[in-house]
């Protein structure tokens, strides 16, 4: 399926369960303005949550902290479009 086969304004939450996007769910999820969530826009936001978790669970200290806080780094690397 192809982006051209997803009716506007639809958002996937699990597999292939297709339900009406809320308008704040097309402004928080919709990257490229196109008034549809693909599942791109959708794994990006997923994984700045776990991102999001991450960097707070980094704050511990030992191991936990430790691996918590490489793995931010991980996925603030593949969640932000800066090539910096």
């Amino acid at each position: 399926m192809d982006d051209s086969e997803i009716e506007e304004g639809h958002v996937f939450r699990h597999h292939d369960d297709v339900e009406t996007a809320t308008p704040e769910e097309i402004e928080a999820y919709d990257l490229d303005d196109d008034g549809k969530i693909s599942l791109v826009e959708m794994g990006r936001a997923k994984l700045g949550i776990v991102d999001a978790r991450m960097e707070e669970i980094a704050e511990h200290e030992g191991v936990t902290g430790k691996l918590a806080e490489t793995a931010h780094k991980v996925l603030d690397a593949l969640d932000n479009d800066d090539p910096t």
